[in-house]
Formats: structure tokens, C-alpha cells, sequence
């Protein structure tokens, strides 16, 4: 049985690698003239690169928990109170996925709810009772995956892109701090959609029971 641990375990290595390119993106406009110095001395290179090995898995469980669930997913779909997409999940997206039998699920459940945190409980319900299925787990583990690169990204905007539009060149910055936005507005999106598909995935393999 998949539980959100383990789908979470399996996207460590797409958060290094996500991490580390945050790295390179600030090196790059901010420390490239020293690049050469450090690229020359190749116990530097040994060293930097064995000291990243260490110490990146420790800094990734810190980032990825400085920041709540519920944070996490209002920083996804902007919403400051029931953000998780399952507090739609009947009143907007069963509507729009033509897979999903909503007469079935009334038929299941009743009438379905209309306030957001009531339909969010239904739907986590007839998650936890579906949740073994191979489509579902794959939704939920991208669900998971850009959910937490969104909210490093963010991370990365506030704590690194924002100081050195004060410390820094002030043109570089902008520039710098644009690849940020920019970089969180896609995973934002991505994202969102991967949020809305895992929801309509539940209620689809449900409804055809």
C-alpha cells in the first residue's frame, strides 16, 4: 500500500535535481567570474562536490519543511482557505471530466456536498478506498513531485531573488529574479493541473465500480 511517504521518498532525486539547478541559475549570475578560480583548483572541485553529496539531502528536508501542506497548496491555486483541489472536486472538476459518473457517485454517497471542506472530506474518503490503483498513485506522486518543487521555487524567489535585488546589481537581479517568477509561474500551472487530475481520477475509477 502506497502511502504519501512513500510517493514522496520517490521524488527526493527530481527535488536535487531541482535544487541543485536553483544553485547553478544563482552561481551563474552572481558568482560567475569566480567560476574559473574554482574550476581550476581540482581539490576544490572534490571538495565542493563532496560536501554538496553530504549535505544536500539535509538541506532538502529542511526547505521542503519549512513550509505546511496547506501552505504548500495555496501557493499552488492561490487560494488562502481550502486551496487542496479536493475542496472542488465535486462542484467544479466531476462536472468538467467527462469520465466520471456524478449520478453513480450520488447513487454511492448520497447527495453530494457543496462547502468546500465537506467535499474535500468525500473526496479523501473514496480516496483512501481507491488508492492502490496504479492511475491514481501515478496523479498523486505528480501531484506530490510539483507541489513541492512549487513551493521551493517560491522559497527560492523570496530568500535568494529578493535579498540580491538589494545586495546585488540591480539589473542582473531583475533579470535573475524574472527566471524565478518565471520558473514558479510554470510549476504553478503544471502543477494545478496535475492537482485537478488526481482528483478527477479518484472519482472517475470510483464512479464505474
Amino acid at each position: 500500500m502506497s502511502s504519501e511517504e512513500d510517493l514522496k521518498s520517490k521524488n527526493a532525486f527530481a527535488m536535487g535535481v531541482f535544487f541543485s539547478f536553483n544553485i547553478a541559475l544563482l552561481i551563474s549570475f552572481f558568482f560567475a567570474e569566480n567560476i574559473d578560480v574554482i574550476l581550476s583548483d581540482f581539490k576544490s572541485i572534490l571538495t565542493i562536490r563532496t560536501l554538496g553529496l553530504l549535505i544536500a539531502p539535509l538541506i532538502l528536508f529542511i526547505v521542503n519543511g519549512l513550509l505546511t501542506p496547506e501552505i504548500k497548496a495555496s501557493l499552488v491555486f492561490w487560494k488562502a482557505k481550502n486551496a487542496l483541489p479536493g475542496c472542488r472536486s465535486f462542484s467544479v472538476l466531476a462536472k468538467k471530466d467527462n469520465r466520471i459518473d456524478i449520478k453513480r457517485l450520488s447513487e454511492l454517497y448520497g447527495p453530494l456536498p457543496v462547502r468546500s471542506q465537506k467535499q474535500n472530506k468525500l473526496w479523501y474518503k473514496i480516496y483512501k478506498l481507491n488508492r492502490d490503483d496504479k492511475a491514481i498513485q501515478s496523479s498523486h506522486r505528480r501531484f506530490l513531485l510539483g507541489r513541492d518543487l512549487t513551493a521551493m521555487a517560491f522559497l527560492f524567489l523570496v530568500f535568494s531573488g529578493l535579498p540580491f535585488l538589494v545586495l546585488g546589481d540591480h539589473f542582473i537581479s531583475l533579470l535573475y529574479i524574472g527566471c524565478l517568477v518565471f520558473i514558479y509561474m510554470l510549476l504553478v500551472l503544471a502543477t494545478r493541473n496535475y492537482g485537478n487530475r488526481f482528483v478527477t481520477n479518484v472519482l472517475a475509477v470510483e464512479s464505474v465500480k
